[in-house]
């Protein structure tokens, strides 16, 4: 089955938040989940119509914040948590210095573009209350949309206006960014730690067939909570497509493997505990027929793979 059919209806929206530091900002070694609790605390204090635990029947399905980060699916077949409509794109550096701009990235998929506006109201609100280790404050200087297909950009943010956007990604758009694309190789730059468990085991290898196989589920999950279409493909399409391009992975080699496991954690203040979010970072080459999977591993840039996607992990760019 073509991605066009599988990921029928779906689209991402990336966007871009330039800040500027009022005072020193400190992320630590795992920026993504500080930028996460920032926004969750933002979102939640500020939109969540029944906070401090209350929540009467149906709240999720119609409060942003549960239904962006922490909606709960009773019959899903993993389990209560669902993949959130969201990833984060974490700046470059760990430390900001006062007046030292500093831009991240939040990504919407499919029906959660529609809170685009509690997303942006939610970043100005994370400014005041501060981000890091000792919650460094900043001001919002701008907001951009862009996408890795054309590495386009566009600014949506003039004085206190913001405009709609309009680069989206969508299956017609990974069709056309496939076209000239090299069939017998592929390069990936790990852009932040790749998290992959295979039979309850962590992968410390760029497996091409885990991490396939993990990138589909990945889509299914996401397209069959978050696609906006009135019919979706059967589960029976997308084992067959799984089956398929798993047994294609594994016939390609690693050519070029500079990649390292990288620790980190992430903890938590309500539950007072810490859980481990590392994974691989670096660069790495597969060379084989890879014509089939490029459609899947440029979705993959947006929707990111592995563990912990909420909190930046998993983000990747196809460098050649």
């Amino acid at each position: 089955m073509s991605q066009e059919y599988l990921m029928r209806g779906l689209t991402v929206q990336h966007f871009l938040f330039t800040v500027r530091p009022i005072e020193s900002i400190v992320f630590g070694d795992q920026t993504g989940s500080a930028l996460r609790g920032a926004l969750y605390q933002a979102l939640s204090e500020n939109f969540c119509s029944e906070r401090d635990g209350i929540v009467t029947p149906g709240h999720q399905e119609r409060c942003p914040v549960c239904w962006l980060l922490a909606f709960e699916d009773q019959t899903a077949r993993r389990g209560r948590d669902i993949p959130r409509p969201l990833t984060i794109e974490p700046p470059d550096q760990h430390l900001y210095h006062k007046d030292e701009r500093c831009t991240f990235g939040f990504t919407l998929i499919g029906r959660a573009q529609n809170l685009f506006p509690y997303l942006a109201r939610a970043v100005q609100k994370m400014g005041d209350y501060g981000v890091g280790k000792g919650r460094g404050r900043y001001k919002l200087e701008m907001i951009s949309e862009h996408t890795p297909l054309l590495d386009a950009k566009r600014d949506l943010m003039n004085q206190n206006v913001v405009r709609q956007p309009t680069l989206q990604i969508t299956p017609g758009h990974i069709r056309e960014a496939t076209l000239n694309r090299p069939s017998n190789r592929v390069t990936i730059q790990l852009q932040t730690p790749l998290r992959l468990i295979a039979a309850d085991h962590l992968v410390k290898t760029p497996d091409a067939a885990v991490f396939v196989q993990r990138l589909i589920e990945r889509c299914q999950s996401l397209a069959a909570y978050y696609a906006e279409n009135d019919s979706l493909p059967t589960r029976e399409e997308w084992l067959q497509t799984m089956f398929d391009l798993k047994k294609q992975a594994e016939s390609l080699s690693i050519a070029y493997d500079d990649t390292e496991w990288f620790d980190a954690w992430s903890g938590s203040r309500r539950k007072k505990t810490y859980t481990p979010i590392g994974g691989l970072v670096g660069v790495f080459r597969w060379e084989g027929n890879v014509e089939a999977l490029y459609p899947w591993l440029l979705w993959g840039q947006s929707l990111h793979v592995g563990k912990d996607t909420v909190k930046g992990n998993g983000w990747y760019k196809i460098t050649g």
